[in-house]
């Protein structure tokens, strides 16, 4: 109470003072009711209900308005018989409002003369009420009748329909009722429940919607830009060839199958185009500088930023079992699918050739020639380089090439695993990107021995594909317990919208907690026979739960063994497994002279500025995400290789057949791109003869500008005879090993 009557001792009883103590009551209740509950017109009971076909009964009910309670204790009737349509239609609006009245009225005696002590009756009202007056007001008669409109002071609570026959129906307007505590308590359960169910993939909507983001850069087919290129290279490989030339060809210089690097005397390096050799380089693996690192967390050889494991997803509770062992024992075949791969190569030699962009026309093995290391000698089958081409995605800048795979698991390099056992599997479908660390089954009895394997595979219209593993761990039969037990797994990145299988083998006799099937309708359990997968059992599911991993924070710099080369580093590759989701970014970092710079900067990092190469160089990962997703690398597998450059060229081509006679003129096209003539040279020669053991020299040599900076050289033989077979041997020369050119295409013709 906001104030009260001081009452002393031995002092007169004013009957005002009494009037006081209850109006300060009425006025602290009246704020309490305006500040917590409402200070609006609303309205509590007075539930209306048809209780003839022309009568309506209304529920006690009490009336709010600016903090005030008006309250009504008996039930309101009203008989609608003589106010029934005659045609059409009419709405009645039943109303209340609100009045302080003073009732109670009673006898009571009032002192006239206090000497006498003489008094007088008189009829007084000994209670004063806020009471709630209810009313209707009917609109008018219509086929399409409207509520009629209620007058200043009312509040409308419910509307009845009156038709010819009666009442038609009876409506409440809940939106003028008052909500009560109870009401809100019940909406915020509701909303915890839906909070805990869909809150984790809520709060993965960013990394999606970047990813979606990124993901629209890319609506053009490659297969057809690869189409549209294949014809375009056949026109310019026949660029300014006679109509009477006997042979032509063309080389992109994409790949080795149009030079013979064993050749004696060959020294070249064909990388997107015939570039100049390396004169000293390391190759090794990448390794972490600190293994101790908190920001830092290695599984199974992959680099994680630090993390915890966060639930993610429940199917529960149990409410029954399946016995393993009860299914077809066979030998399971697996094909584990690997981390794809990321390549970032920096150097001022690296200048972009315009032959790039015939590398997608069909021709080459593009993803191998990017990601293939070097103590490797898988190639893609052919059939599936247009799969290959496009998943593989190249950027190409000055000094910085970046080659990425869009699907976090590839196919091109797998791992194979047989597992003898029962099997039995869960579907479940991945709403959100997410690195799943560990899978929680509930165990309701275990054999006294025998191994659990469990993988993560991806599934074909609903059902469990053993030959697209992207996650598998076995756990000993002492690592089990009855009750729920966390089996660690990877991570494993699971890409949001897909759907993926949990797959149970064993030999042992283990049984599972279950949940009835329509407690997990999202997913289907299923389990072998004769060595294949059954209907799916709809009655039940496998009971689980989901554990990802949450990130510590949303960027994580963690520091790599340094970069060291005797004389001075020029040029750095890095290929490494990694899986970056479209709305994560990871880069790599070099010191040089205390600032760090992303090898992606290509044209502000000053490595080998001025002439300069530090024989030495702080080396860092930066990863960039969000709690829920974060980039991830495997240094196991992982390249890096650290060179500079020689100063001297020696191509030699494959051997050249030319049909029938062959010919005594031909003419090589060699183009130039970043040639300086005043510090650099190139030449060309044929080999012919015997072991092509025979140097023809060019009896003209022809220069001309072309796209604005590239230099066609144009090389013409006459010979003393015809020859049928040649090699193309070019040489080159420059100054600066860190201003190098090269050759992006190769062309020659015979008549």
């Amino acid at each position: 109470m906001e104030s009260k009557v001081i009452y002393r001792q031995d002092m007169d009883a004013d009957p005002e003072d009494f009037n006081k103590q209850q109006e300060f009551a009425r006025r602290s209740i009246d704020h309490i009711v305006a500040d917590g509950i409402t200070d609006q017109r609303k309205y509590a009971g007075f539930a209306v209900a048809a209780t003839s076909v022309t009568e309506i009964t209304v529920q006690p009910g009490r009336l709010y308005s600016g903090g005030k309670v008006f309250n009504r204790a008996d039930e309101f009737t009203r008989d609608f018989t003589t106010s029934l349509p005659v045609v059409g239609r009419k709405i009645v609006s039943m109303l209340v409002s609100g009045q302080e009245i003073e009732t109670d009225i009673r006898s009571r005696e009032f002192l006239i003369n206090e000497e006498t002590n003489q008094a007088e009756p008189q009829q007084v009202a000994m209670e004063q009420r806020r009471a709630a007056n209810l009313d209707t007001v009917a609109g008018e008669e219509s086929a399409d009748p409207v509520a009629p409109l209620p007058g200043a002071g009312y509040l409308e609570i419910a509307r009845i329909e009156l038709t010819p026959a009666g009442i038609a129906s009876v409506t409440m307007l809940t939106g003028n009722r008052v909500v009560g505590a109870q009401d809100l308590d019940t909406r915020m359960l509701s909303m915890e429940a839906f909070k805990a169910r869909t809150g984790p993939q809520v709060q993965s909507l960013s990394a999606d919607i970047a990813a979606l983001t990124a993901g629209q850069a890319s609506v053009v087919s490659l297969d057809m830009y690869g189409r549209t290129l294949g014809r375009l290279a056949v026109l310019e490989a026949k660029a300014d060839v006679p109509q009477e030339a006997v042979d032509s060809s063309a080389d992109f210089l994409l790949d080795d199958g149009g030079s013979d690097l064993t050749y004696a005397g060959s020294h070249v390096r064909i990388e997107e185009g015939m570039r100049f050799p390396v004169t000293a380089s390391t190759t090794g693996s990448l390794q972490i500088f600190d293994a101790l690192n908190p920001r830092a967390k290695m599984v199974n050889g992959m680099l994680f930023p630090a993390y915890t494991l966060a639930e993610r997803m429940r199917v529960g509770p149990v409410t029954g079992e399946v016995a393993v062992s009860s299914y077809s024992y066979a030998t399971h075949e697996m094909v584990q699918k690997t981390v794809s791969r990321t390549r970032i190569r920096y150097g001022r030699a690296r200048r972009v050739s315009s032959s790039i962009a015939w590398l997608k026309n069909g021709l080459y093995d593009a993803a191998a020639l990017a990601f293939r290391r070097l103590d490797e000698d898988w190639a893609i089958p052919v059939a599936l380089w247009n799969r290959a081409q496009q998943l593989h995605f190249f950027r190409r800048y000055r000094y910085c090439w970046i080659d990425t795979y869009e699907e976090p698991y590839w196919e091109e390099v797998t791992t194979d695993h047989s597992v003898n056992g029962t099997q039995v599997a869960e579907t479940f479908l991945n709403a959100n990107d997410m690195w799943l660390g560990a899978v929680g089954l509930n165990f309701t009895s275990l054999a006294e021995e025998g191994p659990l394997t469990l993988a993560i595979c991806e599934t074909d219209r609903g059902l469990p594909q053993l030959d697209k593993v992207v996650g598998r761990t076995t756990m000993a039969r002492a690592d089990l317990t009855v009750g729920e037990v966390q089996i660690p797994i990877g991570p494993v990145f699971l890409t949001g919208g897909q759907r993926y299988a949990i797959v149970i083998m064993t030999a042992a006799d283990h049984r599972i907690g279950t949940v009835a099937g329509s407690a997990f309708p999202e997913g289907t359990f299923f389990y072998v026979l004769d060595g294949a997968y059954q209907q799916g059992d709809a009655t039940r599911d496998l009971a689980f739960s989901l554990h990802s991993c949450q990130f510590s924070a949303a960027r994580a710099v963690i520091d790599l063994a340094p970069l060291e080369l005797a004389g001075g580093i020029a040029d750095i590759d890095v290929l490494a497994p990694a899986v970056i989701p479209g709305s994560t970014q990871l880069s790599y970092e070099v010191q040089i002279a205390g600032t760090w710079y992303p090898l992606e900067g290509s044209e502000d990092l000053p490595l080998g500025a001025g002439g300069s190469l530090p024989p030495l160089l702080p080396f860092r990962a930066v990863f960039t995400g969000t709690p829920d997703v974060m980039p991830a690398m495997s240094l196991n597998g992982s390249q890096i290789i650290l060179s500079r450059l020689d100063k001297d060229l020696t191509h030699i081509s494959d051997i050249r057949t030319l049909p029938g006679a062959g010919s005594d003129r031909i003419q090589v096209t060699l183009r130039l791109e970043d040639f300086d003539e005043t510090t650099q040279d190139c030449s060309c020669q044929l080999l012919t003869g015997a072991a092509f053991g025979t140097v023809e020299e060019p009896v003209s040599t022809l220069d001309r500008t072309v796209d604005g900076d590239a230099l066609e050289r144009v090389f013409t033989f006459e010979l003393d005879a015809p020859v049928t077979e040649f090699r193309i041997k070019t040489t080159g020369h420059i100054a600066s090993a860190l201003a190098p050119f090269h050759v992006a295409m190769r062309k020659d013709w015979a008549i």
